[in-house]
Parts: structure tokens; sequence; C-alpha cells
């Protein structure tokens, strides 16, 4: 309660006002400078990348076309007797020209320095030499191709076998036989022009100049970046121990199978990668090549979260200032205006008295001033309402006793009861006392408050002189629980003019007209209910009823009887409001009055009566 008291002052709000004004166009800055810092960043990565790979796509066809071009070197020298290519057309094997052999690969192993070994096979002589390091070793046939080289449908262009750990080539007992991963291009050698082949160049070529090109086009550790061919075979990649696989990543088919020859898109995928890739294709020795980067948003936007930490940092130094200003603000102007509404809630609890401050002239003492005489003039009209209203609630009730007072003597009454037990007729008796207790009670005037017994004798009495004059006709019962507090204080005549309403307006038409006055306790609330089981109200009356009810108009009087809105009337004055009154149908069919009195302390009388 208290918070949302304070979260509707104007201290609340004026802070609130003040922080907003402050804070809103601060994280609005902020968040135009985050997101504009993240779109140039991405920008400029993207345009620097793709220049990055571009340059690198260039290195790396240099580098292939280079060693492509080292794969011709089995064609050089074509008019000396002693080349490899006569050494090849002519088949000859025997050791008169293997020195020739060994000075023609030597040229080859020394024209890179990233070749491994050289591998030449002789179909016609059918004989296999390798050259490693400057050591040469000859064997019979070609089983060192087994597996490793496949004869290309084109026979211009060379087999490129994918990256894999280096061998022999069947080589049995070779002295050096170093372990590397390797890239292989075997070239087929053909008799000119008719293209019958007459044997097999291979060259192994280590990783380490891809590895130096592919290094300098990606940050290690942050970035990865992948050389493919038109297989899906990684030349070279970042990972390693991915060379000579076939990565099977979807963003990196996603960039083999782009219909663009160069671009870049963003990914965000289920394997966990989200950021850019740019990608490069380029057409080589009879293949589709491709250089794909990949770039995660934690390191391309790494900056672009920096400039949010220190904006998130000058942030909350602006809002601890904008929290202590708009407090010491808010304090400054509402502490007054808290002032006059505590002077005010004061009021509200029934302390007419209000203490202005005279020595201020702004606003608030205006107010001030015009809230002191407005309470002053309040309180003497309150004063005076209030003894007129007593007076007429008083004179009220006195002219609705007065109003069913019979006008005939008690002692009249007595009388005819002496007279009715002379002649020997006791019921006469019977309803001549019920008549007599019933004119006492009510010519009694002094006595506006009674128990709640009494009240019930008082209605019963009244039962008893109606049942005389309906007979068979009527049934009524009151029935009382073992915890109702029937020395309850309540006002006088409540009961007896809901009993009353039951015979002006629901006993006309019933052949067997039953009326019950049931009384249960509780442990706060006290109920009574008195039902008939006439033809009731309709919908509409009833709605009637129940806004005069809760408006509480006045009841009015009908035929000179206590109406029912009056009855509610001064149980609401009498119980301050916390007496309950309901009206509806009573099952299955009739009218119902159920009275909620709140209990007060007192004996438990217990009572239960049922009369035909």
């Amino acid at each position: 309660m208290r918070y949302r008291s304070f979260r509707g002052s104007i201290r609340y709000k004026l802070s609130v006002f003040l922080m907003a004004a402050i804070l809103v166009p601060i994280a609005a800055s902020i968040l135009i400078s985050y997101f504009y810092t993240k779109l140039s960043l991405k920008d400029d990565s993207i345009r620097e990348n793709s220049n990055t790979v571009r340059q690198g796509t260039t290195s790396l066809m240099g580098q292939l076309n280079a060693m492509n071009n080292i794969s011709l070197y089995a064609y050089n020298n074509i008019r000396m007797t002693n080349s490899l290519y006569n050494i090849l057309v002519q088949g000859r094997s025997d050791f008169m020209v293997e020195n020739n052999i060994y000075s023609g690969l030597h040229a080859i192993e020394q024209s890179a320095r990233d070749i491994q070994q050289v591998y030449l096979y002789s179909d016609l002589a059918d004989q296999s030499w390798l050259l490693i390091d400057g050591y040469l070793k000859r064997g019979p046939g070609s089983s060192g191709l087994d597996g490793h080289f496949v004869q290309p449908l084109d026979k211009n262009d060379p087999f490129l076998e994918p990256p894999h750990p280096s061998h022999n080539y069947g080589m049995e007992e070779f002295p050096y036989s170093p372990s590397n991963t390797v890239f292989t291009i075997h070239r087929p050698v053909y008799r000119a022009p008719l293209k019958e082949r007459i044997g097999v160049l291979s060259i192994d070529f280590k990783l380490d100049e891809f590895r130096s090109i592919m290094n300098m086009l990606y940050d290690k550790g942050q970035e990865n970046i992948y050389l493919l061919d038109d297989t899906g075979t990684a030349i070279y990649t970042s990972r390693e121990e991915e060379i000579g696989t076939k990565p099977d990543y979807a963003w990196l088919q996603h960039a083999r199978y782009s219909f663009t020859g160069a671009g870049h898109f963003d990914w965000r995928g289920d394997d966990g990668f989200n950021g850019i890739v740019v990608f490069e294709k380029f057409e080589l020795i009879g293949r589709i090549w491709i250089v794909a980067k990949q770039i995660p948003d934690s390191y391309l936007y790494s900056n672009a979260a920096s400039v949010l930490r220190i904006n998130m940092l000058v942030l909350l130094t602006f809002l601890f200032i904008a929290i202590a200003a708009a407090l010491f603000v808010s304090v400054m102007v509402t502490a007054p205006i808290k002032r006059l509404t505590e002077s005010i809630r004061k009021i509200k609890l029934g302390k007419l008295q209000f203490d202005s401050d005279p020595d201020r002239s702004d606003e608030v003492g205006v107010l001030g001033s015009a809230i002191k005489n407005m309470v002053d003039t309040i309180d003497n009209l309150i004063m005076r309402e209030l003894r007129l209203e007593l007076a007429n609630k008083d004179n009220q009730l006195k002219a609705l006793q007065a109003q069913i007072n019979p006008h005939f003597i008690f002692n009249t009454l007595q009388s005819i009861g002496s007279v009715a037990l002379h002649h020997k007729v006791p019921r006469i008796y019977e309803l001549t006392s019920s008549l007599g207790l019933m004119m006492r009670y009510n010519m009694n005037t002094e006595e506006p408050v009674v128990p709640l017994s009494k009240e019930i004798a008082h209605a019963q009495a009244y039962l008893e002189l109606q049942q005389q004059r309906f007979k068979d006709r009527l049934r009524y019962r009151i029935v009382t629980s073992r915890d109702a507090a029937l020395d309850t204080p309540v006002p006088k005549m409540i009961l007896q003019p809901l009993v009353e309403n039951c015979f002006k307006h629901g006993f006309e038409s019933a052949e067997q007209a039953e009326i019950t006055i049931s009384v249960e306790g509780g442990s706060q609330i006290l109920s009574v209910t008195v039902t008939d089981n006439g033809p009731g109200v309709t919908p509409e009356r009833l709605l009637e009823l129940q806004l005069q009810i809760a408006s509480e108009q006045p009841g009015g009087t009908e035929g000179g009887s206590i109406g029912l809105i009056n009855v509610i009337s001064r149980l609401r004055l009498f119980f301050n409001d916390k007496a309950a009154v309901t009206i509806g149908h009573a099952e299955p069919h009739g009218f119902s009055v159920h009275i909620g009195i709140p209990l007060t302390e007192g004996a438990i009388y217990h009572e239960s009566t049922d009369r035909r």
C-alpha cells in the first residue's frame, strides 16, 4: 500500500521524469552509436576481407600455375637425345641413361624449394625412378601409382592428388623417406602428336607455400580459411587436421554451390557458427577452386563491444549523477507539497485541523491558506449537519413507531382476556395476550434497541395472530441454531415488517403459505433469513429493489407499515454500514431476505419453533 502511494506521488513522478529525460537520449545515443559501429565494422570488414581474399586467390593461382608448369618440365629439350622426353619415347632403361634421368629429375627437384620428391615412370620400359634429396632409386613396374593416380579424361590435364601422407612409391629399402603431408601433381607424358602415353611424372609438393600464403589471409585463433578443389577436398585449411578431408559444414557448402564467382553472406547456423563468410572462386588446371574465409561475429564485433562497454560506463556515470540530481530536485520541490498531503491525510482520518505555513508566499503557501479556510468551514458545517441528522433520525424512528401504534389500550385487551377465561374460551385469551404483547412492544418508545430474541418473540406473536386468521392455509417456522447469539442487540422493529411483507405480497395466490425465520450463528456474522413460498417478484422489480438498497434510497411506507428499505437503512445506521442485507428468489419459488449482523459479546440461546 505504501509502495503504491509512493508511486503515485509527485516526487516519484518528478524523479522518473527527470531520469527519463536524461537517460532516454543517452540510451538512444548509445544504441544508435552501437548499431552504427556494428554496421560500419561489418562493411569495412567485408570490403577488407574481400580484397584480402582476392589478393590471396591471385597468389594461390600463381602458386598452382607454377606447380603445373614444373610438371611440364618433362617436355623440356624435346629435341635433345638425352632429355627425359626422348628417354621415355625410346623406352630405354639401361644404366647408360640413368645419369640423364637423374639430371632431369634433379633439375625438376631444384626448380622449387617446396618439392619433396620426384617420381618418373616409363610405360615402354615398365620402369620407375624416384629422386629424394638428390638420391635416386630405381624399381620395376608402376605399383607406386596404384591408388594415387587416375588417368585424366582430358589428356592435356594433369591429375591432382589431394593432400596425403608422403610415401616412397613402392620403392623398397629406401634409405631416406621423410613423412610429410604433400600435394601431388601427376603429369601423364604423351608422344607428340599421337597422344600416346609414354610415362607419368609425379611431383610431391610440401604445403609450406600454401601455408605461407594462407596465413596472410586470416587472423589465427579468431578466423578460419579454406582452399577447396572442385571435389570439396581441403587442399589447405587453418584447421590442419582437416587437410585432405572433405569438410561438410553447411556454410562451406553454401559458398561452394553459390552461383556467383565471388561474394559474401551472413550465416546463422545450427553448427554454432554465426558470422560472415567471404569467398572467391577461380578456374585453373581444368578445375574450379574456392577460397572461403570464416569470420565469427564475436571477433568481428569485438571492437563494437568495447565501444559499448565504454558507453555503458559513461551511461552509469550519468545515471548516478541523474539520480542524485533528480532526488535533490524532487525533495526540494515536493517537500512542502508532501507536508500538505500529510495534513490532508490527517483530515481524512477525522482530525479537522490544518496548520499552514504563514511565511510562505508562493503557490504552495496560497494553497495551504485556502485549504485551512476550507477545513474550518467544513468543520462547522459537519457539526451542524451531524446534530441535525441525529435529530431527524430520532424523530423519524418515533414517528414510525407511532405509525404502527393501533391506538387502543392494552388494559382493554387484558379485560377481554379475562372475559374469555371466564367463559372458558382459552383460545381468545391466547390471541388477546399475543396482541397485547405486540402492543406493549410497539408502545415502548424508550427502548429503540432490543436483543434479537425480543424481535423474534414479537414476530412470533404477530404470526400467531395471522394464523388465527388464515387457519390451515398458513404454516410458519422459527428456527435458531445452537450457536446463534440471540442476545445480540439490534434496532427495534426489523423482523415484523419483513414478515408483514410476506402477507402483503406473497400470500394472495398461495393455497398453502409457508413462512420461515431462520437464525444461524457464526464466528463473525449472525445470519437472519426470512423466506416465503409466494410468487416472488419479477426480475425487473428485484433489480429495482437491489438498486434502491445499493443507493440507500428512502424506503417509504405502504398501507401505514414500515418499508423494507427503511429496515435496511436503520440496520446500516445502527451497525455503521457493517450489516449486510441481500434479497433474492427462494427455491423453488418465493422471496427471501437475508440479514448479516456483526456479532457482539453475549449469551448463546437456542430455540426452534414450528407451528401449523
